[in-house]
């Protein structure tokens, strides 16, 4: 049986019946007064959101075989007790490279033409051609984590004519970047790169990869884009960085503390693009998300390796 713990229209959900051939039972996973679903004892399948899997929820799914997040990330999700019960875990990478690349593309133009500035000076009325207007074309981007969605960023990047530098754990040439290194030329890539656009996955090993060493080594004139984790990022140092002319600008689609409070000093810098979260959104999100379910189910079936299988050793 598969249960579907994830909002679906009824259209969406027909599409998703249509694709197996188990049983499928569509509903919350708890109430408060019950706690979780009796059905959930039962399910050989959940589809959930990444952040709901809980050690309690693992305990409660008695015959669950596999894990399907309707979200890439799985940083929240005990990966020990899941590798400890032979549970698979798969997520829906690459369900969010097109509005995301969309979201990144946005800032870049709007820091290189200067349109957030514009915004606010039509709020006061005020007529100034003060910002100092750059180009797209020819500039450099660094894409940390050059996976599937940094593959959708660096191809659209090129339309406008840049060079692309990706950097990935095991660097390998990719459509659409001009050159990909390991983490071991972070710093040399950093240097070179006008925009920084970060996308990797919140690990032990990537916790405040940015740091006050990453953004010191940064051009004073780059602009710093994070649509990865909050924690990927030093806060503190971003905040010094900005304030003092070590990086230009940044922005920030996700933070340490969400929803950002109201007195986090990110609100009042004029170099700072905020938005809530929302980069990955898209109308489409839940037809490629069923879209990428029905791949790896597929494969379940057939005993092959799930496309979007997450290393529970790894994390991602």
């Amino acid at each position: 049986m598969i249960y579907v713990a994830h909002k679906l229209s009824d259209e969406r959900l027909q599409v998703l019946k249509a694709g197996v051939e188990d049983e499928v039972v569509r509903g919350q996973l708890s109430d408060e007064n019950s706690g979780f679903q009796p059905d959930l004892t039962k399910a050989e399948i959940v589809v959930l959101q990444g952040s709901q899997i809980s050690p309690e929820l693992v305990e409660h799914c008695a015959s669950v075989r596999w894990f399907h997040s309707t979200s890439a990330g799985v940083d929240k999700a005990p990966l020990d007790m899941l590798s400890a019960r032979g549970i698979l875990l798969s997520n829906s990478s690459g369900i969010h490279g097109k509005p995301i690349a969309e979201q990144a593309l946005g800032m870049m133009i709007s820091f290189t033409r200067g349109l957030h500035y514009n915004v606010r000076s039509q709020d006061q009325h005020r007529w100034d051609a003060g910002y100092k207007i750059r180009e797209l074309t020819g500039q450099t981007l660094c894409v940390v984590g050059a996976g599937s969605i940094g593959e959708e960023i660096a191809r659209k990047a090129k339309a406008f004519d840049m060079h692309v530098i990706g950097i990935k754990r095991h660097p390998r040439p990719l459509p659409h970047f001009d050159d990909v290194v390991g983490l071991s030329d972070f710093h040399q890539a950093l240097a070179q790169s006008d925009f920084v656009v970060v996308l990797v996955p919140l690990t032990k090993e990537t916790h405040h990869l940015l740091n006050e060493r990453a953004l010191a080594a940064m051009k004073h004139s780059a602009v710093l884009l994070n649509f990865a984790r909050g924690s990927v990022i030093d806060e503190q140092a971003l905040i010094h960085a900005l304030g003092t002319g070590v990086i230009r600008g940044a922005g920030l689609d996700v933070f340490e503390e969400e929803p950002l409070p109201s007195n986090h000093p990110f609100w009042e810098m004029d170099n700072v693009l905020i938005s809530p979260h929302t980069g990955g959104w898209t109308p489409f999100y839940n037809q490629r998300m069923v879209e990428i379910f029905l791949a790896n189910y597929r494969a379940y079936r057939s005993q092959r390796p799930l496309p979007t299988a997450v290393n529970l050793h790894l994390g991602y």
